[in-house]
């Protein structure tokens, strides 16, 4: 295990008290191979680094103790590698005032550096708690754990400490990110000391883990994490995932977007989603152009009997106040639903109650816009490099398509289609441009 080392004969109370300790628990822990409990840290002289071979080490627990139950709570791992000071010892439960099972030694917490014990990458699982995350801890960490398929998980800190923006930091460096909400395998779900948990992984798995958030409408922590991300080197991850959820046209895109905009990342938004997520957020005004006909949206001149005017596609006009919307946000339920307002006569878009013979629904500009047929979603999908939305009504679960035929003005009604829309973007799907 070592070679040579050489050591001071004056010991202090600290190393009196832990040479006279009982030796580790390992009835309660697992005896692991090439532990360093009986050795204190003299500093630089040859030892057996972990792994050996081209495998990976399990698990270390930074200041670990191995299992530790106290008052029906337990911390610690009963097979892990312990990294602790050089002299502590157990510091509760029942195995209190023993030898640390299976410990790795550091000078001190201010002074941890295992990288005479533990190869740089070498490790799948690395717990951290209780202890300091000096940036010096952070930086060992990160060295120590594999960038490819390592797992960080820091119990019982706090989110906007310094130790855990320490510890982000330095793995982000590394390409490990937090997840907030992150599923953790069964052997790490142990720890019932500690209430809070932060999960840090890698860039892959970060990904799924960020999609599939959003996939399933946890915004929460969807925000949390791509927040992380932006600010701990992970813009890739950001901008592969909304890539992701926007060229596979998910539903929850947009309803991300929005979170991120209204609470307070403006910027995320800005950065990694499309344009048109802007123009839609900031309730610009915009430009509605049904893509398979190049027709803007436009209200008709004229009024019916209710004072409602029919929605129509012109293929000439592009620019006049006629054929200028905007979109009004609202969240419900889980998700982002919007009015579109005509801006010309300040009128919302709605569907008729009344069918044709297919089964399709006019569309008409109201005064009112307190039924549920005046509220639509929209959802992002790509034509090629082309950016598109489906507009679907939320009363009726109908998308808005373009008539195929024309009236004298080669104008065309605009319907709700009775029929999905989602299997033909290119002829469903509405481009969104600014007005002007």
């Amino acid at each position: 295990m070592t070679t040579s080392f050489s050591h001071s004969q004056v010991k202090t109370p600290s190393e009196e008290k832990w040479e006279a300790a009982s030796e580790p628990d390992y009835h309660t822990n697992e005896d692991l191979l090439y532990p360093y409990s009986p050795i204190p840290y003299f500093g630089m002289y040859h030892l057996v680094k972990i792994p050996i071979g081209r495998g990976l080490v399990h698990h270390v627990d930074y200041w670990g103790e191995g299992k530790v139950t106290n008052l029906d709570r337990v911390r610690g791992f009963r097979r892990s590698y312990n990294v602790n000071e050089q002299f502590a010892l157990v510091s509760k439960g029942h195995s209190k005032g023993k030898q640390i099972p299976n410990r790795i030694p550091v000078v001190s917490v201010d002074d941890s550096d295992t990288s005479s014990y533990i190869r740089d990458g070498g490790v799948k699982t690395v717990t951290i708690s209780t202890g300091p995350i000096s940036k010096r801890c952070a930086a060992d960490v990160a060295r120590i754990v594999n960038a490819s398929e390592g797992l960080v998980v820091a119990y019982g800190y706090s989110e906007n400490s310094d130790d855990i923006q320490n510890l982000e930091r330095e793995l982000g460096k590394k390409g490990l990110y937090y997840g907030a909400g992150y599923e953790l395998p069964a052997d790490l779900k142990t720890q019932t000391e500690f209430s809070t948990k932060m999960v840090f992984a890698d860039a892959r798995s970060i990904n799924d883990h960020l999609y599939n958030l959003v996939t399933g409408g946890d915004y929460i922590n969807a925000v949390k994490t791509v927040r992380s991300l932006d600010d701990n080197q992970g813009s890739g991850v950001c901008r592969d995932v909304v890539s992701r959820l926007v060229s596979q046209g998910i539903k929850n895109a947009m309803s991300f977007a929005y979170k991120l905009w209204h609470e307070g990342h403006k910027d995320i938004v800005e950065d990694y989603f499309p344009s048109e997520f802007q123009l839609i957020l900031d309730q610009k005004r915009i430009k509605l152009i049904g893509n398979h006909y190049n027709q803007a949206l436009k209200l008709d001149a004229n009024v019916d009997r209710y004072k409602d005017r029919l929605t129509w596609g012109d293929g000439k006009d592009y620019t006049s106040y006629r054929v200028s919307w905007r979109l009004i946000s609202l969240w419900e339920n889980n998700n982002v639903i919007f009015k579109i307002l005509n801006t010309e006569h300040e009128m919302y878009l709605k569907l008729d109650v009344n069918v044709d013979r297919y089964g399709d629904r006019k569309t008409w500009g109201s005064n009112d816009s307190s039924e549920k047929r005046h509220t639509w979603y929209l959802y992002p999908v790509k034509v090629g490099d082309q950016q598109l939305f489906l507009i679907e009504n939320r009363e009726y679960r109908q998308g808005l398509k373009l008539d195929a035929n024309v009236d004298r003005y080669g104008d065309r009604l605009v319907w709700g289609n009775n029929g999905t829309v989602a299997d033909n973007p290119e002829y469903y799907g509405f481009i969104i441009q600014p007005w002007q």
